[in-house]
């Protein structure tokens, strides 16, 4: 198989929300307003005090609300805020927020929660803030649903990002962040990914259920510290991939079709256990990729099950050194349950069962650490340069 390693940068049509913060700051401060407490705010106003919202917002020409102030409340209170969908007149994106639903640039501890966003560019952008709160909010059709960069500390909990309308749409993305935590949310039909940190540190990733991207489910495009556990993916592009990513967990996630399952592309001291991956249309799980000079180190793999892939089970490409499988088990593959092609993988206890061709296909000097069992797989010779009984 070959695959690209992405770059570790934000594309142009995203990053055009995250622009050079004195320019933001400028723009926000020209061209915000008269600042409102309390009452019910109108498209475009800056509020300063905790605010709830007694009608919808509709039609709004450029953003929605802005937050001017450190720890206040923004209650949508069921209510929408919408854009016109359209471009906004007049508006600069390199130097300035443009069409997005809530903005807020450095001001800590504030919640937005109980509503939804939707028909702007940009459904929430938070940046440069620590121990900020999204609680029960949509965000949907727009480039992006939700976008944090810059920041520490923030919670996004039953919220979801959906159905975002361009080619780098992501449901979620996190730049430069870090302790950010997504919980128990959704993130549906986007037309790129629905959860993807750049550069981003010590996140927990818990309990998502992602579905119908374009791409992948989850998108690591550098980054370390990941916990990402209990999520369901479901017919996605692709399931997770770290692209590059070290000292990450990825486990107890299940994951439905897609190109490859699980995917380490360059990255070291990761660990994937205990997940399950159904029926992708490649590998179910890969460390590395086919390029002569990219690939991981390190990498742990251990109680997973892989089942009905349509390529191999568990794929270990050449330049991953150091790797350890371990009491994995691939079944019904339809090539072969294990493919090794790293000389420095280690295989202890797998199990290889009814796959199409070979139960494990290692190469010369893959090191055995027994206990690897295969039966009932298409070729006879059940496995090749190590031990199975």
């Amino acid at each position: 198989m070959s695959a690209k390693l992405r770059p570790y940068a934000a594309p142009a049509s995203v990053v055009s929300f995250a622009v050079i913060v004195t320019f933001v700051v400028v723009a926000l401060v020209a061209s915000s307003g008269a600042a409102v407490a309390a009452k019910q705010p109108k498209c475009g106003d800056k509020i300063t005090k905790d605010t709830t919202l007694h009608k919808d917002l509709l039609d709004c020409p450029n953003n929605g609300i802005v937050i001017g102030a450190d720890g206040i409340t923004l209650d949508l209170n069921g209510h929408v805020i919408e854009g016109d969908g359209k471009p906004a007149a007049g508006c600069n994106p390199r130097k300035e927020f443009c069409d997005v639903g809530v903005v807020n640039l450095g001001h800590d501890g504030v919640t937005v929660m109980h509503g939804s966003i939707r028909g702007f560019g940009g459904g929430i952008n938070f940046g440069n803030a620590r121990h900020t709160r999204l609680l029960g909010i949509s965000a949907s059709r727009g480039i992006v649903g939700i976008q944090v960069f810059g920041s520490s500390r923030i919670l996004v909990r039953n919220c979801s990002g959906n159905r975002t309308t361009t080619g780098e749409g992501a449901g979620i993305s996190v730049f430069d962040s870090r302790h950010i935590r997504i919980l128990n949310s959704s993130f549906r039909d986007n037309a790129h990914v629905g959860i993807k940190p750049v550069g981003s540190t010590n996140g927990v990733i818990k309990g998502n259920v992602v579905s119908h991207s374009g791409d992948e489910a989850f998108l690591m495009e550098g980054g370390e510290g990941f916990q990402i556990t209990h999520n369901r993916l479901t017919g996605n592009g692709a399931g997770i991939t770290l692209g590059p990513g070290s000292h990450n967990e990825i486990t107890k996630n299940d994951v439905t079709g897609g190109r490859d399952g699980i995917r380490i592309e360059k990255g070291h001291d990761n660990l994937v256990a205990d997940n399950e991956v159904v029926d992708t249309r490649r590998a179910g799980i890969r460390l590395g990729i086919r390029h002569p000079f990219i690939g991981g180190a390190h990498n742990i793999v251990r109680r997973n099950l892989v089942r009905d892939s349509k390529a191999d089970g568990f794929v270990v490409n050449k330049k991953d050194g150091h790797s350890l499988l371990k009491r994995n088990v691939a079944k019904r593959s339809g090539d072969d349950g294990f493919d090794i092609r790293g000389r420095t993988a280690k295989l202890t206890g797998n199990r290889a069962l009814r796959n199409h061709d070979l139960g494990i296909k290692a190469v010369r000097g893959v090191i055995d650490g027994g206990g690897n069992k295969a039966s009932g797989n298409g070729d006879p010779r059940q496995c090749t340069n190590i031990a199975c009984n």
